[in-house]
């Protein structure tokens, strides 16, 4: 029989979270995240964003395109973010991007595209890490879900640093 205290009512069975299948992100695991959240919101393909290449009118269907992987990959550290506080956890601040992407700045889009597939991929590799560091099925879900935004974004970038050859 369950007893009952004024404000509180308990059951011979257990209430904690780990019986009840909800796991509980530990400090590695947040940490982890934050980082993710920092990488994505700081990266190179971000800082892209904010910085112009140098482009013809015939370039503006490529440049759209990596306009579109830009705000894509800002939804998904945005959604990342979103699960951290709906798991009452404080989202990191972003700080600056890194010094050296202003080396990059007025690239030449086919020179900016080599590069982001360069920081793309590299990006990737770290987040894979990332995946296999995480237990809690969620938090894996959303890291899962930036991967595959990754890898979309690769082959896109792909496409546009070696564009099908025109018929002539």
């Amino acid at each position: 029989m369950a007893s009952f205290r004024p404000g509180r009512l308990t059951s011979p069975r257990s209430n904690s979270r780990a019986e009840r299948g909800v796991f509980v992100i530990d400090r590695q695991m947040y940490l982890r995240l934050q980082d993710a959240i920092r990488r994505e919101g700081r990266s190179f393909l971000q800082y892209a964003g904010e910085s112009y290449p140098w482009s013809t009118p015939a370039d503006q269907e490529a440049v759209a395109q990596i306009k579109t992987l830009i705000k894509e990959e800002a939804a998904g550290a945005a959604a990342l973010s979103r699960f951290l506080m709906k798991n009452r956890l404080t989202p990191p601040y972003l700080g600056a991007y890194p010094s050296y992407y202003t080396s990059y700045n007025y690239l030449s889009l086919d020179n900016l595209v080599e590069r982001l597939v360069q920081h793309v991929t590299k990006d990737l590799a770290e987040v894979e890490n990332d995946l296999a560091a995480i237990n809690d099925p969620a938090a894996r879900k959303q890291i899962q879900d930036i991967i595959d935004m990754k890898r979309r974004h690769l082959e896109t970038l792909k496409k546009l640093a070696n564009p099908p050859a025109a018929v002539a």
